[in-house]
């Protein structure tokens, strides 16, 4: 039986997991509108999360972040491989 596909607060929540599963801190700050994103201080990856965006649009840059990130040698591969997908509503 095919799972259903996850909705985008569960594949949010998912992918922000993984990402701190992976060691990222992951901050979620009312941003508005100023560019989120993947950044690195010294060694430590930082994930921010714009809290001033809609679920989706959060969805869209998280995405973005970490699908810059090769994701292929860790125990996360097939399931960030599934939710790097865009998904057409």
């Amino acid at each position: 039986m095919e799972e259903a596909p996850l909705n985008s607060v569960e594949s949010l929540e998912l992918m922000l997991a993984i990402a701190k599963e992976e060691g990222i801190q992951v901050r979620s700050e009312w941003l508005s509108g100023v560019r989120g994103g993947l950044v690195r201080v010294g060694e430590q990856p930082y994930l921010f999360v714009d809290e001033s965006l809609s679920v989706p649009e959060q969805l869209a840059q998280v995405r973005s972040a970490l699908g810059a990130l090769d994701w292929s040698e860790t125990s996360h591969a097939d399931a960030m491989a599934q939710l790097l997908v865009r998904v057409a509503p």
